[in-house]
Order: structure tokens, then C-alpha cells, then sequence
């Protein structure tokens, strides 16, 4: 069993990670023909897939959305998610 080094981890997360996705953006989820707005409340790495997992906090409650996604599918969120956000 080997060990991976924090330094590693960090560079997995960079890598698995294409639009910079933190714990705490808004982002908006684009899956297939699916578009939904969240908040990362927090994320993991899976290393035999390569890819790292966002989970949600939904904007918009609805049952049939995904709450843990590809990082991947995920952008940041260009404009203020409600009014008042962020002083707007």
C-alpha cells in the first residue's frame, strides 16, 4: 500500500479540478440537458476514477437533481446568486 503525500494530493485535486472549483463557490451544474445553480459545501477526490466530486447545497429544491457531482460539470457563478448577494 503506498502513501501519497499531501503535496500530491493537492496536485490531484489541481489536475481532476479544470475550473478551480472551492469548497463554498455558487457555482452553476450544467448535466446534459440539466442546469442548475448550488454551493459546494464540500468535495473529495477519487483517485481510481480520477475525478473530484463536488457536494451541493441546491438553490432550488427539487428531488431529481444531483447533490454530488463531477467538478467538471460545475462553473464558477459569474453574477450574484440572489439579490443582496455580495453587496449587489
Amino acid at each position: 500500500m503506498s502513501t501519497i503525500s499531501n503535496r500530491d494530493v493537492e496536485k490531484l485535486y489541481d489536475k481532476y479540478n479544470p475550473n478551480g472549483i472551492t469548497t463554498g463557490d455558487f457555482v452553476q451544474v450544467s448535466l446534459g440537458s440539466q442546469q442548475y445553480r448550488a454551493r459546494v459545501v464540500g468535495m473529495d477526490l477519487d483517485i481510481k476514477n480520477k475525478k473530484v466530486f463536488a457536494h451541493l447545497k441546491l438553490m432550488e429544491q427539487k428531488n431529481n437533481l444531483p447533490t454530488r457531482v463531477d467538478c467538471a460539470d460545475c462553473r464558477k457563478s459569474p453574477t450574484p446568486m440572489y439579490p443582496g448577494h455580495h453587496g449587489q
